[in-house]
C-alpha cells in the first residue's frame, strides 16, 4: 500500500493547545491531582513513569501546583519545563490523514473542509498531550496494517495493548471489530483513549495496567505498538496468545527486529505484512501458520 497523503488543509483551526507548561514532580500525584480535573489553572492531565509525574498545563500554574505539594505525600517539585504543542508532537501539527478505507481528522477541525473519501469512515481525535495522532509511522503503519487485515474478512474480538490516545482502538471498532477492549499502563492514556471513543461515539471499555495483565483474554486480534520490553512480556507465554490469530505489532527498531521475528516463528506466526520507516522504525502483521 502506499503511503497515504498527509496535507494541511488552509484555513483549518489549529489545535487548542499552543505552549505547554510542564511541571515535573517527584512521586505519584494523581490523588493530589484529581481536584484540578475539571481544568482548573487550564489543567491538561498527568503523566505518569517510573515514580515521576508530569503535570500539564495550557498557562503558568505556579499557585495551583504549589497547593498540590502543599496537600503532602511526600512529592516534590523537580523540574518546570515550557514547549510548543508542536515541539512535544515532534515538530509535526496534527494534520488530516487519509488512508485507503479510513481517514483521520482533528477534533477540532470543521466538517466542512474534511470530507473523507465517499463512504469512508472518518475517525476524530484529540491526542491532547498523549503520543499517538497518526503522523508518527509506528502509529501510521499500524492503521495501514489493520485496514489490510480488514480487507481480508471480519476482525473479530480486537485488544489494543498499550492503547495511547486510541486511535487504534477506535479505528479497530470503526471498521467493525466484533468487541474492542484498550489497555495501557498510563493513566493519562486512558483518560484520553476514553475521550477519543466518546467523541466517536464508540463504546468499548479501556482498562489501565501492564498489558501482561491482559494479554490473556480472549481476543482474535491484537494490536501492540509497544516499546520492545514491555513487548517481550506480552509475547512470553504461548498459552495467552492461544486463539489470538493475528498480531500487529509496531514500535519496534532495527536491533530488535530480528528477535522479534524469531520469537514470532517461535509461536507459530507466518509474517504477512510488513512497514518500514528510514530503516529505523519497523511495523508488521503477522498470522496464525496455515490461518491465512
Amino acid at each position: 500500500m502506499a503511503e497515504a497523503p498527509r496535507f494541511w488543509m488552509p484555513g483549518m483551526p489549529r489545535a487548542p493547545y499552543d505552549q505547554l507548561f510542564i511541571y515535573e514532580l517527584t512521586g505519584d500525584a494523581r490523588a493530589q491531582a484529581a481536584r484540578l480535573a475539571g481544568g482548573e489553572a487550564g489543567y491538561l492531565g498527568l503523566w505518569l513513569e517510573d515514580g515521576t509525574s508530569f503535570l500539564f498545563f495550557s498557562a503558568p500554574a505556579e499557585q495551583a501546583v504549589a497547593g498540590l505539594l502543599a496537600a503532602g505525600g511526600g512529592l516534590s517539585l523537580r523540574e518546570r519545563h515550557q514547549l510548543s504543542y508542536e515541539q512535544w508532537q515532534g515538530g509535526l501539527a496534527l494534520e488530516p490523514v487519509h488512508l485507503d478505507g479510513l481517514s483521520v481528522a482533528p477534533a477540532w477541525a470543521d466538517d466542512g473542509e474534511l470530507p473523507p473519501p465517499a463512504g469512508q469512515p472518518l475517525l476524530r481525535l484529540d491526542p491532547g498531550v498523549v503520543f499517538g495522532n497518526g503522523l508518527h509511522p509506528t502509529t501510521r503503519h499500524c492503521l495501514e496494517l489493520l485496514l489490510e487485515r480488514a480487507g481480508r474478512g471480519p476482525l473479530g474480538r480486537v485488544m489494543d495493548l498499550g492503547c495511547g490516545t486510541g486511535i487504534l482502538a477506535c479505528a479497530a471498532a470503526l471498521l467493525g471489530a466484533g468487541s474492542v477492549l484498550a489497555v495501557d499502563l498510563n493513566p493519562l492514556c486512558v483518560e484520553t483513549t476514553r475521550k477519543n471513543a466518546a467523541l466517536n461515539r464508540l463504546d468499548f471499555p479501556v482498562a489501565e495496567g501492564p498489558a501482561q495483565e491482559f494479554i490473556m483474554r480472549p481476543a482474535e486480534l491484537v494490536l501492540a505498538n509497544m516499546h520492545w520490553d514491555a513487548l517481550q512480556g506480552t509475547l512470553a507465554d504461548p498459552a495467552a496468545l492461544e486463539g489470538k490469530n493475528d498480531l500487529i505489532i509496531s514500535g519496534v527498531t532495527r536491533g530488535h527486529l530480528g528477535a522479534l521475528r524469531a520469537r514470532l516463528v517461535e509461536l507459530g506466526y507466518n509474517e504477512i505484512s510488513s512497514r518500514q520507516a528510514e530503516s529505523t522504525w519497523f511495523s508488521l502483521w503477522a498470522g496464525r501458520a496455515g490461518e491465512k
